[in-house]
């Protein structure tokens, strides 16, 4: 079977779910996987394969660096709004790479019905907005997010786009 962790994931719980199983998806770090009780962790991707502990923190390593500490609660089962949010931010960035920022925004739109107050989401949009030519709509997002993260690593790159977002603004 191919595909991204996440839809082999959702797959794999709901197939077993038809066959009297209980497979909770299991949001991990950087790579989803799910969980039969409590300590039989299975990657869908590498065709179910059982994961021990350090299996898991070396996908951790790799990912995020070993100065990532893996901690149980990365174990725990994902809801189905977490799940859902992670997926269409996979989505999202899809697109977002192929420069189709019309579908992006439409990710991000659904992500914000679910978390409305997310500030990645909201500078995501105004970015994507701004992308599109779209600066009317881009400026009121932009401010948003540094009100909600004033202290926000990218505050220097988010300052330099709304100053650019208002001077193009101005020349339409």
């Amino acid at each position: 079977m191919t595909g991204i962790p996440i839809t082999l994931s959702i797959i794999y719980s709901q197939v077993a779910k038809k066959i009297g199983l209980d497979l909770k998806i299991v949001g991990f770090p950087g790579h989803v996987v799910v969980k039969y009780g409590k300590e039989m962790i299975l990657d869908p991707f590498f065709r179910g394969r059982l994961l021990t502990i350090e299996d898991l923190e070396e996908i951790l390593y790799r990912n995020f660096g070993e100065n990532v500490e893996f901690i149980p609660e990365y174990l725990n089962e994902a809801t189905t709004d977490q799940v859902l949010i992670r997926l269409l931010r996979n989505l999202k960035n899809a697109y977002t790479q192929s420069y189709a920022y019309d579908k992006a925004i439409r990710c991000t739109n659904m992500i914000l019905g679910i978390q409305p107050e997310s500030a990645e989401e909201i500078r995501d949009k105004g970015i994507l907005e701004e992308r599109l030519l779209h600066y009317d709509d881009a400026l009121p997002l932009l401010n948003k997010y540094l009100e909600l993260e004033p202290d926000a690593e990218d505050v220097d790159f988010i300052l330099e786009l709304i100053k650019s977002v208002r001077e193009k603004s101005s020349q339409s």
